[in-house]
């Protein structure tokens, strides 16, 4: 299927280490004390086709 989508690909450098970032904003979010309930769904952001 062809798109006319525009892809970026950062440098690998950029690419490895998902795992900090993710860890750096719970990180912020509990020193702002910023929780959600235990009743709270995951949401996934996408804003595609």
């Amino acid at each position: 299927m062809k798109t006319e989508w525009e892809h970026f690909i950062p440098p690998f450098e950029f690419c490895t280490d998902n795992a900090a970032m993710i860890a750096i904003t719970g990180y912020y979010k509990f020193l702002n004390q910023d929780f959600s309930s235990q009743e709270s769904s995951p949401f996934a952001r996408f804003y595609g086709m």
